[in-house]
């Protein structure tokens, strides 16, 4: 429901009118609309719209009728001054490049310091910071197993400023490499950090917290490694569910019915849906396999005469969309837990939704399901519990799973619409 959305700014509440009063006609299966919808930049906010938007918020005011270049040059030098008053450094040529609209600032390391120094230049306060990073920049906002973002967090809760967190950082930093005490090695989750950083008021406090926990700080996605574990045992086959599917061809008794329960959720799909012969000898333990039962066909990869063809490259999707998209590798690197939050964020996205729409076609016809908000609010609680944001109607990905989260057949919808955007052709 539209009041799910909590306190939308002008944008996002834009976008929800949006989302909820356009209507794509889809009976012949035809979702050349909706992709259309996803191909157009402008129906997302840019990250350049985004941040005029608040510093427009923080004090500056556009003349009407100027060019693209003189908006730039205007926008540019008031964040300029801003910095010289709080002594933050960005170069001018950085702020051109961002507020130019050409490409979305990436999510390394270098980036988000970048990002934070506009939030400690525009004074916002954690919440604005937050919504800057969910709404706007697209990633996850505090990462505070990090020491350089749990200081930034402590300071912006407390208004202390850039120079202070900087100052901080480097002290927190060589007392930690001074300290020979052992550490705790109990594992302390993300958000049990930011529990005790909000009641931090002084840098001792912080400092104490540090030190006494040190082993907790620079291994990331904890709790997102957990969830997506627990996701990835329910979906994936196993060895030994190819001996369940062995017995089913041969004989149907409740038995074997009953073992069916037990295989992966790919299985089951598998099994009961009768997908294509391609499947024949693929390994149904195989994240290749999981990856084809989940989007109804294979992804594109390979060569297509002299051209060579990916889902990156190819798919007739925005960038953005396709950016780490769940693909063979980065369920690889979750498994090594060597995963940036953007990839880990979709991969979760994508394995929650697959099993809430198995787990949606199983339930009893009189088990009453609000697919929608149900879906959204079970998804939400594993973002937040990972230290995401949560799912955002202005962020294309997010967009193409709430749209067939509002559809009569969400699964069957995600799937047409993912062989549509693969669809090879010339223009590609």
């Amino acid at each position: 429901m539209r009041d799910r959305y909590e306190v939308p700014g002008d944008f996002t509440k834009q976008k929800i009118d949006e989302f909820w009063d356009t209507h794509y006609d889809s009976d012949d299966d035809d979702y050349g609309d909706i992709i259309d919808y996803l191909n157009t930049a402008e129906n997302f906010r840019t990250f350049d719209e985004g941040l005029t938007e608040f510093i427009k918020k923080h004090g500056y005011v556009e003349e009407d009728g100027l060019s693209k270049e003189k908006c730039i040059k205007q926008r540019v030098t008031f964040l300029l001054k801003k910095m010289k008053e709080k002594n933050i450094s960005i170069s001018k040529k950085t702020l051109e490049y961002h507020f130019s609209g050409e490409k979305r600032p990436d999510v390394k390391d270098s980036s988000r310091k970048i990002i934070f120094k506009l939030c400690f230049a525009m004074d916002l306060d954690v919440e604005e910071t937050t919504d800057f990073f969910n709404k706007i920049y697209f990633d996850r906002t505090f990462n505070v197993k990090n020491i350089d973002e749990l200081v930034y967090y402590f300071c912006i809760k407390n208004k202390k400023s850039f120079t202070y967190a900087e100052e901080l950082i480097k002290k927190v930093k060589n007392l930690l490499a001074e300290d020979s005490a052992e550490a705790s090695s109990e594992l302390v989750y993300t958000n049990s950090i930011r529990e005790k950083a909000d009641v931090f008021t002084t840098e001792e406090e912080l400092i104490r917290y540090v030190l006494d926990n040190k082993n907790a700080f620079n291994r990331y996605n904890v709790t997102a490694i957990k969830e997506y574990t627990n996701l990835l045992n329910r979906i994936q086959g196993k060895k030994e569910d190819k001996e369940v599917l062995d017995r089913l061809s041969k004989v149907k008794t409740n038995r074997e019915h009953d073992d069916l329960k037990k295989c992966g959720l790919v299985v089951q799909d598998f099994y009961k849906n009768n997908l294509s012969e391609l499947t024949t000898n693929m390994d149904i333990a195989s994240v290749d396999f999981m990856l084809y039962v989940i989007y109804g066909s294979f992804l594109p990869v390979g060569k297509n005469g002299k051209s060579k063809y990916s889902f990156a490259k190819n798919a007739k999707l925005l960038k953005i969309i396709k950016s780490n998209f769940p693909s063979k590798k980065t369920i690889s690197d979750a498994n090594k837990e060597a995963i940036s939050f953007e990839a880990m964020r979709k991969i979760l996205i994508l394995l929650e939704f697959y099993a809430f729409c198995f787990d949606a076609n199983e339930a009893d016809d009189d088990e009453c399901i609000d697919f929608f908000d149900d879906f959204k609010d079970q998804m939400n609680d594993i973002l937040d519990s990972s230290g995401m944001g949560p799912l955002y109607v202005g962020n294309p990905y997010d967009w193409l799973f709430l749209y067939c989260a509002k559809c009569d057949n969400p699964l069957d919808v995600f799937r047409s619409i993912i062989d549509d955007v693969c669809a090879l052709d010339d223009e590609n």
